[in-house]
C-alpha cells in the first residue's frame, strides 16, 4: 500500500516495508515514516536554536556533530540521524556530553494512531518509544505527560516502552473542523523537552472525502489549478485519516475545508489571498506539480513583482524552503520585499528538473508575476538543476543561486550574461562539486559570475548562511 508523505524520497519509498501495528514492541522507533517525521521536528528545533545561539564556539561544536546528519539521511539511516541531531543541538546550549536523563527525554517521540479523526472521536491512542537505541536503563524519574487541553492532561511514569497513552480529543463545538496541537512532554529532573504535534479534526470526516472524490471523478481532465489541487488532496487526506505519518504537520481540516470551497468552480488562489498555500499545478492530463508558495501582503494584480523558485536537495520537498534552510529564511527574505515564492518538488530527480516554467505559466495565470524577474536558487540536487534550467531556457530566468552542488554546462551562451552565484561551505561534502562548477562556468565565459566558499559551514547550514547574500544580489538584478 502506498503511504503519503511529502517528498519523500524514492529510495524510501521503494524501501519502506509495511509492518503490523505492534510489531517490534519494547525496541526503538523502526518506521522509517515516523522516523522521517521525527528527523524533520529535530532539524526545525536545531535550526530554531540555531537563530538564538551566536556564540562561534557554540556553532563550531555543533558543526563538528552536524556533518554527519545528510549521509545517514541519504542512507536512510532517519534514527541515526535523529540521533546525532539530538546531540547537535545539545552540543549548540552546551559542551558537556548529555546525561542519561537529557539522552532519555531527547530521544522520546510520540506517535498518534492518526493525525486525522473525525469529530466524533472522543480519544486518541499515542505510542511513545525511543526514536533509537539507548543502552541506559530508564530513569526511575521520567514523567509523560499528554494534552490537548491543559484541563485534561494525561500522565505517566514509565519503567519501559513502548508505552501506550490515550489522551481524550476536546469536542468540535460550532466548528466542523480544528487542526490542534497534542502536546508531549518528557521530564527527567531538570531535563524537560515539550513537544507540539499536529492532529486535526472534522465533522463526518469520511462522508466530507467521500464527496470530494464524487466530484472529483467526474471531471474529464485536471484544466485548473483548484481541480489539481482538489485530486491530489483527496489522496493526503485520505492516506492521514488512515494513519499515514506525514513529513511535517498538516493542516487537515483547513485543507479538506479549502477543497470543498474549491468545488464552486471559482478561482480560489488568488492575487488578493495572502499567506502560504499548499497547492497542485495542473501539467496537462492527469500530470500535476505539487508545489507551495507564499503570496506577500498587498499584491496588485497590475503592478508585476519578481519571484523566486526554489528546488530543495535530494530526498526533501517543497516544504524545506518554508520550514527549515535556516528556519524559512528564504520566506522571510521575499515577505520583506513583496516577492513571491514558490517551491516545488523534485523527488530524486538527478537527470533532469521539475517543470519550472510550466508551473509559472500556470501561476502567473493567477498572481502577478514579473517574467523578466524570475530568480532560481537550487540546494545541493536542486542546485544541478537550477543550472540545466537556465540553460534549457535561455532567457526565461533572471538570476541563478546554486548552492553546495555541481552541474553541467551544455550551453555556454545561455550563461554568459545570466547573474550566477555559486557557494559552498569549507566543511561541506558537495564542496568539490561547487569548486567543479564555478570553473566549468568561468571556463564557459560566464560573464557575472560571483564564487564564496562559507568558513566553517557544512552542507545544510550552508543555505542559511547563503541567503541573505543570495537576495541582495537578486535585488541588485530586480531594481535595474
Amino acid at each position: 500500500m502506498y503511504r503519503w508523505v511529502i517528498g519523500v524520497s524514492l529510495a524510501a519509498i521503494v524501501l519502506l516495508p509495511e509492518r503490523p501495528a505492534h510489531a517490534d514492541e519494547g525496541k526503538p522507533v523502526t518506521d522509517l515514516f515516523l522516523a522521517r517525521y521525527e528527523l524533520g521536528r529535530r532539524l526545525k528545533t536545531f535550526e530554531a536554536e540555531w537563530e538564538k545561539i551566536t556564540d562561534p564556539t557554540a556553532r563550531t561544536r555543533a558543526i563538528t556533530r552536524l556533518a554527519e546528519v545528510h549521509p545517514q539521511f541519504l542512507s536512510l539511516q532517519f534514527s541515526a540521524a535523529g540521533r546525532t541531531l539530538d546531540r547537535t543541538i545539545a552540543a549548540l546550549a552546551n559542551e558537556a556530553t548529555p546525561g542519561r536523563n537529557e539522552e532519555w527525554v531527547a530521544s522520546l517521540c510520540a506517535a498518534p494512531e492518526s493525525r486525522f479523526v473525525d469529530g466524533a472521536m472522543r480519544e486518541l491512542t499515542v505510542t511513545i518509544r525511543p526514536l533509537y537505541p539507548l543502552t541506559s536503563a530508564v530513569p526511575k524519574n521520567l514523567e509523560i505527560q499528554l494534552w490537548f487541553s491543559d484541563k485534561q492532561v494525561i500522565t505517566a511514569k514509565p519503567e519501559a516502552f513502548p508505552l501506550i497513552m490515550k489522551v481524550p480529543l476536546p469536542p468540535l463545538g460550532e466548528f466542523r473542523g480544528l487542526d490542534r496541537k497534542l502536546y508531549f512532554m518528557a521530564e527527567a529532573g531538570r531535563s524537560v523537552r515539550r513537544v507540539p504535534i499536529g492532529v486535526s479534526q472534522a465533522d463526518k470526516l469520511a462522508d466530507r472525502i467521500a464527496a470530494l472524490k464524487a466530484a472529483a471523478d467526474g471531471w474529464p481532465a485536471l484544466d485548473t489549478i483548484e481541480k489539481a489541487t482538489v485530486r491530489d488532496r483527496i489522496t493526503l487526506l485520505t492516506e492521514l485519516a488512515d494513519g499515514a505519518v506525514p513529513e511535517t504537520d498538516a493542516p487537515a481540516a483547513e485543507l479538506l475545508a479549502n477543497a470543498e470551497r474549491m468545488l464552486d468552480g471559482k478561482p480560489f488562489y488568488t492575487a488578493e489571498r495572502s499567506g502560504q498555500f499548499w497547492m497542485s499545478v495542473p501539467l496537462g492530463g492527469r500530470k500535476t506539480a505539487p508545489t507551495r508558495v507564499f503570496v506577500p501582503k498587498g499584491l496588485d494584480p497590475k503592478k508585476p513583482v519578481p519571484v523566486v523558485v526554489g528546488l530543495h536537495g535530494a530526498g526533501g520537498s517543497e516544504n524545506v524552503f518554508f520550514e527549515a534552510y535556516g528556519a524559512g529564511r528564504a520566506i522571510a527574505e521575499c515577505e520583506q520585499r513583496g516577492w513571491i515564492f514558490v517551491a516545488t518538488r523534485s523527488g530524486l530527480d538527478f537527470t533532469s528538473s521539475p517543470p519550472v516554467p510550466a508551473i509559472l505559466d500556470q501561476l502567473a495565470t493567477r498572481y502577478p508575476l514579473d517574467p523578466k524577474r524570475v530568480f532560481l536558487i537550487g540546494h545541493s540536487m536542486g542546485a544541478a538543476q537550477v543550472i540545466r534550467l537556465a540553460q534549457n531556457s535561455p532567457g526565461r530566468f533572471a538570476g541563478v543561486a546554486a548552492i553546495a552542488g555541481g552541474g553541467s554546462v551544455t550551453v555556454p551562451k545561455a550563461m554568459a550574461e545570466l547573474p550566477l552565484f555559486v557557494s559552498a561551505g569549507e566543511k561541506d561534502f558537495a564542496l568539490m562539486g561547487a569548486r567543479g562548477l564555478n570553473k566549468a562556468l568561468a571556463t564557459a565565459g560566464a560573464k557575472r559570475l560571483t564564487y564564496k566558499e562559507y568558513p566553517s559551514v557544512e552542507h545544510l547550514v550552508i543555505v542559511r548562511e547563503a541567503l541573505p547574500e543570495i537576495f541582495a544580489g537578486f535585488e541588485k538584478v530586480a531594481a535595474n
